[in-house]
């Protein structure tokens, strides 16, 4: 029998073998397997940036990361200093009507010293800000002023050019940079199949989901190889509705299948594209969730998108203001329930009352929830990593100051210029024309009918016609058949009336412009200055055109197509439904 000392050594020989192999088969599986996903993040440089920022942050700082907010004037007020400083804000969003955007050396010199405030934050996690704008094009542009004004996403749907739309989308990348805007709110993929849509419109591509899908994708891949986080909005879809979610709470009335099939369908591929933002939209959607907007349902958020889409990227509230929401509960009720729901980025617009707006009780309300919960202060940390994550990727935490004479020298370049030209001229499409009507012919005397308020057609329509040859007759938004029947009248001398529509499903009266048009036997050509939509008000109309916006070169391109210049090549993207 072995000694008790003999046994232990014995046994301690066992141990020391078992654990020799142990590390040898550690150290070959090491050599032929690859690393867990954990120790391949914590090898990336930008996990690990991450990683530091965020042990040093304090449960205030990161919840003020949550928020990109409006805010009023051309310069750095003290109450934008305060909303900086001390509510530690991750972002702003700037808006010409909010006065943000004078012209290039003034917004250069707003977001340089609104970056200077929070990087020069002693009591902050000096974090650099996003700065965001909804430069979509067409009617949604906030720069107008400053950059070039392209034609609507419409337009390019038109086109229905991957080239055109990334050339747009690198132009557009370039010209934020430049002043410094590093997230651009857009583009669109809603796919606009309701006609009396009052919100979307010619702001999206198309009314068919494969060419929305394509031609986002493309811009979102250009813009985030500029360097600009795009954001696809508006998830999952506000195409199919019949309110705007700026006054009321749309219902998207359609079944489950369709929603899945048509709404999800870009956002799907905008997903399989690497987007890295997705904007939230207010609507309902009775197939998805029975009464609560997408912004603020869990359903939608993290069963739809998160789990079965597979994104991984920010989820962006569209205007936490917008009366969809704050039309039945508080902004701060709101926002702390769009944050439950699993947004990241708690956007709050330039909406109807911001400027009376104390941020401070909405950041108290989400700061208070946090704190009182403690699966919502989990959720915190996820939201402030993937926004810390997308800061690194896109730059953000090394933002340097814009330089305002080299933006006053890439904004409106005539090369960017030339490029939108371009998009304007592709998109130009001819839907009808059974009268033969376009091109005029050279010596045609053309009364021009324009309606109070819309864009002036006259002067590029002039300029190639001939002034002496184009009179202008201008007519009420709405105008009543007594102004009808006086127009009619005045047309009877000349060759052909041009009638520019705008907005029309909502003025009937135009329809009677054309109606008395016709009934006086003067050749009629309608020119949709806004949605292609129009059309449908004047079904007998023999000679339709449209450039699906009334942009400066959407106008030029139209009256080059009326003079003969330039063929209109461009194909209907949404569906009218029309006789032939």
């Amino acid at each position: 029998m072995a000694t008790i000392g003999s046994t232990t050594m014995l046994i301690s020989k066992c141990i020391a073998a078992v654990l020799k192999l142990t590390l040898a088969l550690t150290i070959c599986l090491s050599a032929i397997m690859p690393p867990s996903p954990a120790n391949a993040q914590s090898s990336d440089p930008i996990t690990r940036r991450v990683d530091a920022l965020m042990r040093v942050m304090t449960t205030e700082q990161k919840v003020g990361q949550l928020f990109l907010v409006a805010f009023s004037g051309p310069r750095l007020s003290r109450s934008l200093k305060r909303m900086i400083e001390q509510y530690h804000i991750g972002g702003i969003v700037l808006f010409d009507s909010a006065g943000n955007i004078l012209n290039p050396k003034q917004t250069v010199k707003l977001i340089n010293d609104a970056q200077a405030a929070a990087v020069g934050n002693e009591n902050g996690a000096r974090i650099p800000l996003f700065v965001a704008a909804d430069e979509e094009g067409g009617t949604v542009s906030r720069l107008p002023n400053a950059a070039v004004w392209f034609p609507s996403q419409m337009a390019l749907g038109a086109t229905d050019s991957v080239e055109l739309a990334r050339g747009m989308a690198r132009v557009t990348a370039t010209e934020m940079k430049a002043l410094g805007i590093n997230m651009n709110l857009a583009p669109v993929l809603d796919v606009n199949d309701q006609p009396a849509n009052p919100v979307i419109g010619t702001r999206s591509f198309s009314s068919e989901p494969e060419r929305v899908a394509r031609l986002g994708a493309a811009m979102i891949q250009e813009y985030e190889a500029q360097g600009v986080l795009a954001t696809a909005k508006h998830f999952p879809g506000h195409g199919y509705t019949f309110r705007d979610s700026h006054d009321d709470l749309p219902l998207a009335n359609r079944t489950t299948t369709g929603t899945l099939t048509i709404d999800l369908a870009p956002f799907e591929r905008a997903v399989r594209a690497g987007a890295d933002a997705i904007m939230t939209a207010h609507v309902v959607y009775p197939g998805l969730d029975s009464s609560t907007p997408a912004t603020l349902s869990p359903r939608i958020l993290q069963d739809l998108l998160r789990r079965k889409l597979g994104y991984q990227g920010l989820i962006v509230s569209d205007s936490l203001l917008m009366r969809a929401l704050t039309g039945n509960a508080s902004l701060n009720d709101v926002t702390v329930a769009a944050f439950r729901a699993g947004v990241d980025v708690l956007a709050i617009g330039a909406d109807a009352g911001y400027t009376r707006l104390d941020r401070r009780t909405t950041y108290q309300a989400v700061l208070d929830a946090v704190n009182a919960d403690p699966a919502l202060k989990r959720r915190l940390d996820e939201s402030v990593r993937r926004i810390l994550t997308a800061k690194a990727r896109y730059g953000v935490l090394d933002q340097q100051p814009a330089d305002a004479e080299q933006a006053a020298q890439v904004l409106g370049s005539e090369a960017h210029r030339a490029l939108a030209q371009r998009i304007a001229q592709a998109s130009v499409t001819l839907v009808r024309d059974a009268g033969k009507q376009v091109p005029l012919r050279a010596e045609a005397k053309v009364l021009l009918a324009l309606p109070s308020g819309a864009a002036n057609l006259a002067a590029p329509l002039q300029a190639c016609h001939g002034r002496e040859n184009v009179a202008v007759a201008r007519m009420r938004l709405d105008p009543p058949a007594r102004d009808a029947t006086a127009l009619a009248k005045r047309a009877a001398k000349y060759d052909v009336v041009i009638v520019a529509s705008w907005n029309a499903n909502n003025f009937p009266g135009q329809a009677l412009v054309i109606e008395a048009l016709q009934a006086q036997g003067v050749p009629v050509i309608v020119v949709a200055l806004q949605s292609p939509y129009d059309l449908l008000s004047f079904p007998n109309a023999p000679t339709y055109l449209t450039a699906y916006g009334y942009v400066p070169v959407s106008l030029q391109a139209i009256a080059d197509v009326l003079c003969g210049r330039a063929i209109a090549p461009g194909k209907l993207p949404v569906a009218l439904a029309l006789r032939p």
